[in-house]
């Protein structure tokens, strides 16, 4: 990116006259000071120039749904009434954790839980190789909670050198009761995710079951590929058209102009289900659900943090700060 730079002024104060060497030797110093003050590691790009840096929060700050902002991923972000953050139109893409593990070498793979003839078993599989073909704009599966936070760690240290993120903000995952309110939540009694757990029965279509044709990727007929276990229980009539995963921005979005808040993979929250502290909290349902309590839009999925399945993923949201 090319820095703007102001030529010097000389004060025209009596008998203070600057020759054109010591200009230019002026010239010199500010120039290598501001390269000095913008180094940053291989790849990335700092911006030098003050007033760009002051735009960048002003630009969070008008974003809509209609003028959303995109960081240096191509990751789109939009505002969700009633909360104080950003969220990620999408969950987050294969290309974007790939981008992340070429970056950091940061590439956790262990331990993985596919789906396979015999059931949901640790049978090598990665987030490069789920045990079913995916795309670059497919959401990342076989992550881990740990690993959703490594990126989101390194993408806020990433933007905030290159200036294209202030530095008050950063990257995480959403909360328990920010994911509710940008799913269509405005009310839940209780406090922890626990408590609420299942309480409302609604879907992101309404009160009906079963859903609607283009509702989300869902375990429909579709599902029957041959590579799953004899007798796998799908929803009766239901096709979307996605056996797995589907590619992020496949169905109409939310009315926040969200995409998959529903269905396709689970997404991470940053809370613990209860305060014993074992398992965080998942959220959304996935191509591998149709069982009608799971997809409802208050259902809490439970795992350890390090666990890694080929139905979940996660989604990103940019806050001002971190969440109490």
């Amino acid at each position: 990116m090319q820095t703007d730079v102001f030529p010097l002024r000389s004060q025209q104060c009596p008998g203070a006259i600057y020759s054109r060497t010591k200009t230019l030797v002026l010239l010199v110093a500010v120039l290598a000071s501001l390269l000095i003050g913008s180094s940053a590691p291989a790849g990335e790009i700092r911006i030098a120039n003050p007033s760009a840096q002051e735009q960048v929060p002003t630009a969070l700050e008008k974003a809509t749904r209609e003028q959303p902002w995109q960081n240096s991923l191509g990751m789109t972000f939009v505002p969700v009434p009633g909360t104080q953050v950003l969220f990620c139109i999408w969950d987050t893409q294969v290309e974007d954790y790939s981008a992340f593990v070429d970056a950091t070498g940061n590439d956790t793979t262990g331990g993985m839980w596919s789906l396979g003839q015999d059931g949901w078993k640790q049978l090598g599989a990665t987030w490069k190789e789920p045990g079913f073909s995916q795309g670059p704009t497919h959401p990342v599966v076989g992550v881990s909670w740990y690993d959703a936070k490594a990126f989101c760690a390194w993408l806020t240290t990433r933007e905030r050198r290159s200036g294209v993120l202030p530095a008050g903000a950063s990257y995480r995952l959403p909360t328990d009761q920010e994911w509710s309110i940008a799913v269509g939540l405005d009310s839940e009694s209780g406090t922890t995710p626990e408590e609420k757990d299942s309480k409302v029965r609604l879907y992101p279509w309404g009160t009906m079951w079963p859903p609607p044709p283009g509702a989300g990727n869902y375990c429909g007929v579709e599902a029957k590929i041959g590579n799953e276990p004899e007798g796998l229980i799908v929803i009766e009539d239901y096709y979307d058209g996605y056996p797995r995963t589907s590619p992020v921005g496949s169905f109409p979005p939310n009315k926040y102009g969200l995409y998959d808040m529903a269905g396709n993979v689970w997404q991470y929250c940053e809370d613990w289900y209860n305060p014993e502290k074992v398992f965080r909290v998942l959220r959304g349902a996935s191509w591998y659900d149709c069982d009608p309590k799971r997809i409802l839009v208050s259902f809490r999925r439970l795992h350890t943090p390090d666990r890694r399945g080929a139905d979940a993923g996660f989604r990103c949201v940019i806050a001002g700060e971190a969440p109490r």
